[in-house]
């Protein structure tokens, strides 16, 4: 097990999900954000580093049956699955580190809400991108959201990296764009402030 992946079992194992930092009782958002680029119920949509978020309560709610949730936290998920019942059945689980994974599929929507930030190596930022590209279908569209250039500089004992458009574009490459970009105060369970900045990205034309 790496190191990521330790840090995380044991925030999951160790810790109430709903007392987290990042932790939203309702991902309004991602909502707003998927319904922007128009993804349809029969779309794919994989939600990376998902930890035990409730985006794939509403995925299920709204309709949607091709999701697939990843992230490198065992524990994470399994929280997902039984808060989710009878519908726990409905995503694809997978347990990987998102530098290295390889589904051997694509999917109409990458979503990943605070993962990238956590990438200060660039090597790592770099396999992250070669597997977006990867996963990404053809007409796909990202939605990615960091901490802006004012939030916080770490989250959960880890550093982070801070993005505006023109810093997360320089990442992306030539291939990928930004497309759009939504900056947005997050209220953390203990009462503080985080701002975010949310980009919607898909291929360049």
């Amino acid at each position: 097990m790496t190191q990521r992946e330790q840090h995380w079992e044991k925030v999951y194992q160790s810790r109430d999900h709903r007392e987290v930092g990042w932790y939203q009782e309702s991902p309004e958002i991602s909502l707003r954000l998927l319904d922007q680029i128009g993804v349809l119920t029969e779309q794919s949509v994989i939600e990376v580093g998902c930890g035990a978020s409730a985006l794939v309560d509403q995925l299920i709610e709204r309709g949607f049956s091709k999701i697939t949730l990843v992230d490198v936290s065992q524990k994470a998920l399994s929280i997902v699955r039984e808060r989710l019942g009878a519908r726990g059945d409905v995503p694809d689980y997978r347990v990987d580190d998102i530098t290295r994974l390889a589904l051997g599929q694509s999917f109409d929507v990458w979503h990943d809400r605070a993962v990238f930030h956590f990438l200060i190596d660039a090597k790592d930022r770099k396999k992250y991108v070669a597997v977006l590209k990867e996963h990404l279908a053809p007409k796909g569209h990202s939605i990615i959201g960091t901490f802006s250039l004012h939030g916080p500089e770490s989250c959960s004992g880890l550093p982070v990296e801070r993005y505006d458009e023109e810093k997360i574009q320089s990442v992306l490459g030539d291939e990928l764009v930004v497309l759009d970009s939504l900056t947005d105060m997050h209220a953390t369970p203990g009462g503080g402030k985080q701002e975010y900045n949310y980009f919607i990205i898909g291929w360049r034309s």
